[in-house]
């Protein structure tokens, strides 16, 4: 299974994310390989967040090559250094971008505050 999909298969599964209550909005991730696009909407609703498939509307559009994509989510690069330099385009809400940018590993071997909650036996 690619990191990509095992990312999104874990938000998935994620359920109640506490950083995110009370945040709400749907961020689009089109993730391009060769001529293939991949879809996945994430909606974030009171500190759930859902996984959608379904080629649906969002407030933000995230767009990445899967190679990078793959090296964002092992923590090998980072979100907001990757847009600023255009590696990864967005189109809509920065805020989403935030939101999103904050579920994301940190580098490989450190567990940072986002693993910290879930590897404690938190909820998130």
């Amino acid at each position: 299974m690619s990191p990509t999909k095992r990312f999104f298969d874990g938000l998935a599964d994620r359920g109640q994310v506490p950083w995110l209550e009370h945040e709400h909005g749907r961020l689009r991730v089109e993730i391009v390989e060769g001529d293939c696009l991949h879809l996945w909407t994430l909606v974030f609703d009171d500190g759930k967040v859902r996984v959608d498939r379904a080629d649906s509307e969002a407030d933000a559009t995230l767009r990445a090559d899967r190679t990078q994509f793959d090296r964002l989510v092992a923590g090998e690069e980072r979100l907001l250094p990757a847009v600023l330099r255009g590696e990864v385009s967005l189109d809509g809400s920065y805020d989403l971008l935030v939101l999103f940018n904050r579920l994301f590993p940190g580098p490989p071997g450190q567990a940072g505050p986002r693993m910290a909650s879930s590897a404690h036996g938190g909820t998130g």
